[in-house]
């Protein structure tokens, strides 16, 4: 199997961050009411960009708000059968 990507350190800090705007902002400049869902990010970053950008523009965190939700689905499914 080839070895993929760029063969140096991940981003950290405000330049990981800051390339996230610029797709956003690449994003929402070509389609304005787009919904940008963030799919399996690195934990430490999951709640630091959903705080980032929820009040900015229509956009979901698959791993945080979506496992959650999914969760609370099953457990009110149960309730409901249970009667």
């Amino acid at each position: 199997m080839q070895d993929l990507g760029l063969r140096q350190p991940r981003l950290e800090g405000e330049e990981y961050l800051s390339i996230i705007d610029e797709f956003i902002e690449a994003v929402l400049t070509r389609w304005p009411k787009a919904i940008v869902q963030f799919e399996d990010f690195q934990m430490k970053w999951a709640f630091k960009t959903l705080k980032r950008y929820r009040e900015r523009f229509c956009m979901f965190n698959d791993d945080v708000q979506v496992t959650a939700g999914v969760a609370l689905a099953g457990l009110l499914g149960t309730v409901r059968e249970q009667g």
